[in-house]
Protein backbone atom coordinates (compact mmCIF):
# COMPACT_ATOMS: atom_id res chain seq x y z
CA UNK A 1 0.00 0.00 0.00
CA UNK A 2 1.33 3.62 -0.75
CA UNK A 3 2.77 6.01 1.86
CA UNK A 4 2.57 9.73 1.54
CA UNK A 5 3.73 11.29 4.70
CA UNK A 6 3.56 8.34 6.65
CA UNK A 7 0.03 7.67 6.05
CA UNK A 8 -1.22 5.53 3.78
CA UNK A 9 -4.59 5.52 1.23
CA UNK A 10 -7.05 4.77 3.87
CA UNK A 11 -5.01 7.78 6.46
CA UNK A 12 -5.12 9.90 3.25
CA UNK A 13 -8.64 10.18 2.46
CA UNK A 14 -10.97 8.77 5.65
CA UNK A 15 -9.07 11.22 8.21
CA UNK A 16 -6.97 13.89 6.39
CA UNK A 17 -9.04 15.03 3.78
CA UNK A 18 -12.28 15.40 5.98
CA UNK A 19 -9.62 17.28 8.03
CA UNK A 20 -8.82 19.30 4.59
CA UNK A 21 -12.89 20.09 3.88
CA UNK A 22 -12.89 21.31 7.43
CA UNK A 23 -10.12 23.62 7.48
CA UNK A 24 -10.14 25.06 3.94
CA UNK A 25 -12.88 28.08 4.69
CA UNK A 26 -10.82 29.10 6.92
CA UNK A 27 -7.61 29.13 4.81
CA UNK A 28 -9.40 31.12 2.00
CA UNK A 29 -9.98 33.75 4.70
CA UNK A 30 -6.85 34.51 5.52
CA UNK A 31 -5.82 34.36 1.89
CA UNK A 32 -8.34 36.37 0.72
CA UNK A 33 -8.62 39.26 3.58
CA UNK A 34 -4.90 39.01 4.90
CA UNK A 35 -3.06 38.80 1.61
CA UNK A 36 0.46 39.87 3.47
CA UNK A 37 0.24 36.51 4.83
CA UNK A 38 0.89 34.83 1.69
CA UNK A 39 4.20 36.75 0.75
CA UNK A 40 6.91 34.50 0.55
CA UNK A 41 8.69 34.25 4.42
CA UNK A 42 4.69 34.16 5.06
CA UNK A 43 3.65 31.44 2.73
CA UNK A 44 6.60 28.90 4.53
CA UNK A 45 5.21 29.94 7.96
CA UNK A 46 1.63 29.67 6.94
CA UNK A 47 2.73 25.78 5.61
CA UNK A 48 4.58 24.93 8.66
CA UNK A 49 1.68 25.93 10.74
CA UNK A 50 -0.94 24.49 8.53
CA UNK A 51 0.76 21.42 8.69
CA UNK A 52 1.07 21.13 12.09
CA UNK A 53 -2.67 22.31 12.54
CA UNK A 54 -3.70 19.13 9.86
CA UNK A 55 -1.97 16.51 11.79
CA UNK A 56 -4.18 17.56 14.65
CA UNK A 57 -7.73 17.75 12.78
CA UNK A 58 -6.22 14.33 11.46
CA UNK A 59 -6.18 13.16 14.76
CA UNK A 60 -9.41 14.88 15.77
CA UNK A 61 -11.24 13.30 13.00
CA UNK A 62 -10.51 10.24 14.10
CA UNK A 63 -11.59 10.45 17.43
CA UNK A 64 -14.85 12.03 16.40
CA UNK A 65 -15.35 9.69 14.15
CA UNK A 66 -14.86 7.04 16.93
CA UNK A 67 -17.44 9.13 19.06
CA UNK A 68 -19.48 8.65 15.75
CA UNK A 69 -19.65 5.61 15.93
CA UNK A 70 -20.30 4.97 19.78
CA UNK A 71 -23.46 6.83 19.55
CA UNK A 72 -24.50 5.67 16.66
CA UNK A 73 -23.50 1.62 17.69
CA UNK A 74 -25.22 -1.34 16.16
CA UNK A 75 -26.51 1.59 13.33
CA UNK A 76 -22.93 1.43 11.94
CA UNK A 77 -19.45 -0.23 11.95
CA UNK A 78 -18.71 -3.99 12.96
CA UNK A 79 -21.51 -3.68 15.01
CA UNK A 80 -24.34 -3.05 12.42
CA UNK A 81 -22.14 -5.62 10.15
CA UNK A 82 -23.17 -7.90 13.31
CA UNK A 83 -26.59 -7.21 13.78
CA UNK A 84 -26.92 -7.81 9.50
CA UNK A 85 -26.29 -11.42 10.50
CA UNK A 86 -29.08 -11.82 12.91
CA UNK A 87 -32.10 -14.31 12.35
CA UNK A 88 -34.26 -11.84 13.16
CA UNK A 89 -33.20 -8.66 11.02
CA UNK A 90 -34.40 -8.48 7.49
CA UNK A 91 -32.08 -6.33 6.00
CA UNK A 92 -30.03 -8.81 3.72
CA UNK A 93 -31.54 -11.46 1.59
CA UNK A 94 -32.21 -14.66 3.45
CA UNK A 95 -30.62 -17.03 1.04
CA UNK A 96 -27.48 -14.96 1.19
CA UNK A 97 -27.78 -14.36 5.06
CA UNK A 98 -27.96 -18.22 5.32
CA UNK A 99 -25.06 -18.40 2.95
CA UNK A 100 -22.90 -16.49 5.18
CA UNK A 101 -23.43 -17.80 8.10
CA UNK A 102 -22.89 -21.70 6.68
CA UNK A 103 -19.56 -19.90 5.46
CA UNK A 104 -18.30 -18.60 8.69
CA UNK A 105 -19.48 -21.68 10.81
CA UNK A 106 -17.87 -24.25 8.58
CA UNK A 107 -14.40 -22.46 8.50
CA UNK A 108 -14.07 -20.24 11.82
CA UNK A 109 -15.50 -23.15 13.67
CA UNK A 110 -17.97 -19.96 15.48
CA UNK A 111 -21.40 -21.00 16.14
CA UNK A 112 -23.65 -18.20 15.08
CA UNK A 113 -26.65 -17.95 17.82
CA UNK A 114 -30.02 -19.34 16.88
CA UNK A 115 -33.57 -16.94 17.12
CA UNK A 116 -33.96 -18.88 20.46
CA UNK A 117 -30.23 -17.64 21.52
CA UNK A 118 -31.01 -14.07 20.25
CA UNK A 119 -34.31 -14.18 22.05
CA UNK A 120 -33.18 -14.94 25.39
CA UNK A 121 -29.65 -13.39 25.78
CA UNK A 122 -29.35 -10.75 22.70
CA UNK A 123 -26.21 -9.13 24.81
CA UNK A 124 -24.08 -12.18 24.62
CA UNK A 125 -25.73 -13.11 21.10
CA UNK A 126 -24.72 -9.97 19.65
CA UNK A 127 -21.04 -10.89 20.74
CA UNK A 128 -20.89 -13.67 19.16
CA UNK A 129 -21.81 -12.56 15.77
CA UNK A 130 -19.16 -9.75 16.37
CA UNK A 131 -16.37 -12.12 16.96
CA UNK A 132 -17.68 -13.99 13.14
CA UNK A 133 -17.23 -10.63 11.74
CA UNK A 134 -13.74 -9.83 13.52
CA UNK A 135 -12.94 -13.45 12.19
CA UNK A 136 -14.21 -12.73 8.45
CA UNK A 137 -12.61 -9.39 8.38
CA UNK A 138 -9.07 -10.94 9.46
CA UNK A 139 -9.66 -14.09 7.34
CA UNK A 140 -10.60 -11.94 4.36
CA UNK A 141 -7.53 -9.13 4.81
CA UNK A 142 -5.26 -10.84 1.75
CA UNK A 143 -7.94 -10.43 -0.52
CA UNK A 144 -9.27 -6.69 0.68
CA UNK A 145 -7.69 -4.67 -1.86
CA UNK A 146 -8.83 -7.07 -4.60
CA UNK A 147 -12.46 -7.23 -3.74
CA UNK A 148 -13.02 -3.22 -3.42
CA UNK A 149 -13.69 -3.90 0.37
CA UNK A 150 -10.94 -1.26 1.32
CA UNK A 151 -12.66 1.43 -1.06
CA UNK A 152 -15.74 1.05 0.93
CA UNK A 153 -14.23 0.93 4.50
CA UNK A 154 -12.61 4.04 3.11
CA UNK A 155 -16.05 5.68 2.47
CA UNK A 156 -17.31 4.23 5.19
CA UNK A 157 -14.23 6.00 7.34
CA UNK A 158 -14.72 9.37 5.62
CA UNK A 159 -18.33 9.62 6.04
CA UNK A 160 -18.01 8.87 9.67
CA UNK A 161 -15.15 11.40 9.97
CA UNK A 162 -16.92 14.15 8.36
CA UNK A 163 -19.73 13.49 10.50
CA UNK A 164 -17.65 13.67 13.84
CA UNK A 165 -16.15 17.02 12.65
CA UNK A 166 -19.24 18.67 11.78
CA UNK A 167 -19.41 20.81 14.63
CA UNK A 168 -16.02 22.54 13.69
CA UNK A 169 -17.28 22.66 9.88
CA UNK A 170 -20.22 24.62 10.93
CA UNK A 171 -18.61 26.93 13.29
CA UNK A 172 -15.50 27.82 10.72
CA UNK A 173 -17.88 28.42 7.61
CA UNK A 174 -20.55 30.11 9.94
CA UNK A 175 -17.37 32.44 11.11
CA UNK A 176 -15.91 32.64 7.85
CA UNK A 177 -19.24 33.79 6.03
CA UNK A 178 -20.17 36.42 8.66
CA UNK A 179 -16.30 37.92 8.90
CA UNK A 180 -16.17 37.95 5.17
CA UNK A 181 -19.85 39.79 5.11
CA UNK A 182 -18.26 42.42 7.95
CA UNK A 183 -15.23 43.16 5.94
CA UNK A 184 -17.42 43.51 2.67
CA UNK A 185 -19.46 46.30 3.97
CA UNK A 186 -17.22 48.91 3.31
CA UNK A 187 -15.74 47.94 0.25
CA UNK A 188 -16.34 49.54 -3.08
CA UNK A 189 -18.19 46.62 -5.23
CA UNK A 190 -16.18 46.70 -8.33
CA UNK A 191 -12.72 45.99 -6.19
CA UNK A 192 -10.74 42.83 -6.70
CA UNK A 193 -11.31 42.50 -2.67
CA UNK A 194 -15.13 42.78 -3.24
CA UNK A 195 -15.64 40.29 -5.90
CA UNK A 196 -13.02 37.93 -4.02
CA UNK A 197 -14.28 38.25 -0.56
CA UNK A 198 -17.96 38.53 -2.25
CA UNK A 199 -17.12 34.86 -3.57
CA UNK A 200 -15.48 33.71 -0.43
CA UNK A 201 -18.59 34.71 1.41
CA UNK A 202 -20.99 32.60 -0.93
CA UNK A 203 -18.71 29.74 -0.77
CA UNK A 204 -18.18 29.81 2.99
CA UNK A 205 -22.58 29.78 2.80
CA UNK A 206 -23.08 26.75 0.55
CA UNK A 207 -20.13 25.01 2.41
CA UNK A 208 -22.45 25.06 5.83
CA UNK A 209 -25.44 24.13 3.70
CA UNK A 210 -23.42 21.60 2.58
CA UNK A 211 -22.59 20.59 6.46
CA UNK A 212 -25.95 20.76 7.74
CA UNK A 213 -27.78 18.95 5.30
CA UNK A 214 -25.49 16.69 3.10
CA UNK A 215 -23.38 15.10 6.32
CA UNK A 216 -25.48 13.43 8.36
CA UNK A 217 -26.45 10.14 10.19
CA UNK A 218 -28.19 8.97 7.39
CA UNK A 219 -24.81 9.42 5.09
CA UNK A 220 -22.83 7.49 7.07
CA UNK A 221 -25.43 4.65 7.81
CA UNK A 222 -25.58 3.98 4.21
CA UNK A 223 -21.78 4.19 4.28
CA UNK A 224 -21.77 1.53 6.77
CA UNK A 225 -24.53 -0.73 4.92
CA UNK A 226 -22.84 -0.84 1.83
CA UNK A 227 -19.42 -1.84 3.50
CA UNK A 228 -21.41 -4.16 5.66
CA UNK A 229 -22.49 -5.94 2.35
CA UNK A 230 -19.49 -5.79 1.24
CA UNK A 231 -18.04 -7.48 3.76
CA UNK A 232 -21.00 -10.39 3.67
CA UNK A 233 -20.26 -10.61 0.33
CA UNK A 234 -17.00 -12.18 0.53
CA UNK A 235 -18.49 -14.96 1.93
CA UNK A 236 -20.14 -15.88 -1.44
CA UNK A 237 -17.13 -15.89 -3.59
CA UNK A 238 -16.18 -19.03 -1.65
Amino acid sequence: MDKMFGMDRYDRIARLNPALLTLLPALLFVFVWFPAVWTQLGAIAAFVITCGVLFALTRLARKSGQNVERKLGSRVGRLHTASLLSLSDDRLPKTMKTRCRSYIEKHSKIILPSLVDETQDPKNAQDDRLLAVHWLLEHTRPQTEASLLLNENIAYGFARNLLGLKPLGIAITTTVALGSAYFLYDLEIRSTAFVLGALLCGVAIIGLLMWVFLVTKSSVEHASQVYAEKILSLCLEH
